[in-house]
């Protein structure tokens, strides 16, 4: 059975029920019920199963001469009866397959994975003893393909979905990997990290590679059997950095973007706009757990919380997939289905306007690499003694939540999207760890076509072959030379005399310089540059114990004549470019400065301007095909229920259209506007978790 269209272009109320349920005691499964399963998926108003044909545990869930098969089904097809049952209901089937394997672990210990400690999984994961996973180059690649195709084989299913595709944390010490890098690259793997060693770099470029290869031969297994069948990895891993090893190589592999997150509304913002650049068909996925995060087994969400997760999944025209669990006798709590049919048929109403390919507004790009995804504190360290979580992530998703709370349109871009640079106005490089020369020239293009740049720190400093250059790759752009970096990690910007006059500092000058928690860059400005900051240094170092200049904190006192913050024009276009990273400083001082600093550089509105709290988030999405504009209202408070918010005046960019009619889109309610300039202007008259208004246009 084909599709009209890919079975995902029309899907957004999806369902995954989690099944890692050994066979050990009698009792496990002996209880599942495909009929009680399918009810369920009904009631909660489900259009997508994805349905699990085994777990993390390597345990079978259908009859197949490859591996092993769950006791407690006794022989039966499980996955058969819920691709017959789903079929007849009109619910897409997705059979979830997990790359982890306790069973494969166990069975053939000469597959593991091993750590630079010696270790295996089970050894270092979370909870000693429960996860196993075996190494993509062991022979296991070959046992885990035999299984994925023996599944395309047997089942009219519309897709298969990989979980758990990544390295474990870790690089693999594993006999094969060691003989197939030795092969490879002449050299045995190194143990200690240092993204100044090209060693150490050319092992990360080989796990890259290893990885997206390993992606491409599952999604070619599939489609040589089953072309029309879409092939989806787990994609959720890229937020852990390097330790895992996607890049855009591997997103490539995936027919669409999708994974589970767990995380406050700025994670789900930032990482929608990700998902949304990388996918290669739209609509993305976002997954979440009904429960606060897996390890809770029966603990529910709150239906506040869940509707929030749902509606911003819809903010950014991603589909959304509930998570639950099953009980180890195969049961399910009915009260769940409940709740999700609740929020599905709540979000109902909008599948009209669910339109995959309309094009986002966004005015502003944060621009992120994989290869940055590194902390070069880490240099030196042991593999297994290094840090999960990166400065980048924390810094760029900080740049995000500035440009949330101030309204600006924003996108989070990769090297996937670096032809399409001139669909923004302002790119942003958020202390870009790692850039090639071709990212460098792409983004000096940009800007001298008439783009602005934003730029901290160390952007485009150190290459991809780990080589700290003797200038920026950019300096040309920003308009400085870089001459080395402050020992001290207080360190402050003073705003210059007239640049304390504009209102981007805020209440901050030359006497009462702006923080900033980290090191800076030290930069001499070129003759054609204007300073609006210089590099303020605290009376005495930081880590010197023994003087200081207040016994807390550690007050400036030390002017150093170097830059801090430059404008700079470049071709048609502006740059500024800031020493330290102002948009990684978690206040809200610093983002309201970050965020002024960004429309300085606008050289037109942006695409919506909202008097509303800082808690309301604004989308906006072009739907060519209908002759409208979507913008989305997201209220997605800390602590819910949300307040409702009322009356929140909005205007929105119609770039040279005439509008005809604005209104609600549930209720179905038409709202007066008036034609401002170019701008619509309207009033949302209630928002208490999310509304969508409708801007038709002649």
């Amino acid at each position: 059975m084909t599709d009209v269209k890919p079975w995902y272009k029309t899907s957004f109320r999806r369902h995954l029920l989690d099944m890692h349920i050994p066979d050990w005691h009698p009792d496990f499964l002996a209880k599942l019920d495909s009929g009680r399963y399918l009810a369920l998926l009904e009631q909660a108003h489900v259009d997508t199963a994805m349905v699990y044909t085994g777990s993390c545990l390597g345990i079978c869930y259908w009859p197949t001469p490859y591996g092993h098969m769950h006791a407690g089904l006794q022989g039966r097809d499980f996955i058969g009866e819920m691709v017959e049952g789903c079929r007849e209901k009109g619910i897409h089937v997705i059979l979830y397959y997990n790359f982890w394997s306790k069973w494969a672990y166990d069975t053939h210990p000469e597959w593991r994975f091993v750590s630079a400690k010696g270790e295996g999984t089970a050894d270092y994961l979370w909870q000693p003893g429960r996860y196993g996973v075996c190494c993509l180059n062991s022979p296991y690649r070959d046992f885990l393909i035999r299984q994925v195709e023996d599944l395309a084989s047997r089942y009219d299913a519309q897709g298969v979905w990989i979980d758990m595709i990544h390295w474990p944390y870790s690089v693999c010490y594993c006999g094969h990997c060691r003989k197939r890098y030795l092969a490879e690259a002449g050299e045995e793997l190194p143990k200690r990290v240092d993204w100044h060693d090209p060693a150490w770099i050319r092992l990360q470029r080989a796990r890259e590679r290893w990885i997206a290869e390993f992606a491409e031969a599952i999604t070619a297994a599939v489609k040589r059997i089953r072309p029309d069948m879409s092939v989806g990895h787990q994609c959720a891993s890229w937020t852990v950095g390097w330790q895992n090893g996607l890049t855009n190589a591997f997103f490539r592999q995936t027919d669409y973007t999708s994974g589970d997150f767990y995380g406050d509304a700025l994670f789900q913002s930032f990482t929608c706009k990700a998902l949304y650049h990388l996918t290669e068909n739209k609509p993305f996925e976002f997954m979440t757990s009904r429960s606060p995060d897996l390890t809770h087994h029966t603990t529910m969400k709150s239906p506040e919380l869940l509707r929030a997760h749902a509606y911003a999944a819809l903010s950014n025209h991603s589909a959304f997939l509930v998570i639950d669990a099953i009980d180890p006798a195969g049961t399910m709590d009915a009260s769940v289905y409940e709740t999700i049919g609740e929020l599905y048929r709540e979000l109902a109403p909008y599948a009209a306007y669910f339109r995959p390919d309309a094009a986002s507004c966004q005015d502003v790009a944060i621009y992120m690499n994989f290869e940055s995804e590194i902390d070069l504190a880490d240099n030196g360290k042991p593999v297994m003694e290094t840090s999960i979580e990166k400065k980048f992530i924390k810094s760029a998703m900080n740049a995000a939540r500035a440009l949330i709370e101030h309204h600006i349109p924003y996108g989070v871009i990769t090297r996937k999207n670096i032809a399409e640079l001139s669909r923004y106005q302002v790119l942003v490089l958020p202390d870009l760890a790692m850039m090639d020369d071709e990212e460098a020239e792409a983004v000096r293009q940009f800007v001298h076509a008439g783009g602005s740049l934003y730029a901290s720190k160390r952007s485009s400093l150190i290459d991809k072959e780990g080589t700290r250059r003797g200038d920026f790759m950019l300096a040309d752009v920003y308009g400085v030379n870089a001459l080395g970096e402050t020992e001290e990690t207080v360190t402050y910007a003073a705003p210059v005399h007239a640049a304390e006059r504009d209102g981007r500092f805020l209440r901050y000058s030359a006497q009462t310089p702006l923080t900033l928690l980290g090191t800076q860059m030290k930069v001499e400005a070129l003759p054609d540059s204007k300073v609006i900051a210089r590099l303020s240094l605290p009376y005495t170092h930081p880590d010197d114990a023994s003087k200081c200049a207040s016994a807390i904190s550690n007050p400036p006192g030390t002017e150093t004549g170097c830059a801090a913050i430059v404008e700079h024009r470049y071709g048609a276009g502006r740059c500024l470019y800031a020493a330290g990273s102002v948009e990684g400083m978690d206040s809200d001082e610093h983002r309201g400065i970050f965020a002024r600093l960004i429309r300085s550089l606008a050289a037109q509105p942006f695409g919506f301007e909202a008097e509303a709290p800082k808690a309301v988030e604004l989308t906006l999405f072009h739907d060519a095909d209908e002759g409208r504009y979507l913008l989305h209202l997201l209220n997605f408070q800390k602590e819910l229920p949300n307040i409702p918010v009322h009356r929140i005046p909005v205007r929105v960019r119609m770039n040279g259209k005439t509008p005809l009619e604005v209104r609600l889109a549930s209720p179905e309610l038409p709202l007066a506007f008036a034609i401002d300039g170019d701008f619509v202007r309207f009033e949302v008259p209630k928002l208490e978790t999310y509304a969508l208004c409708v801007v038709r246009y002649a």
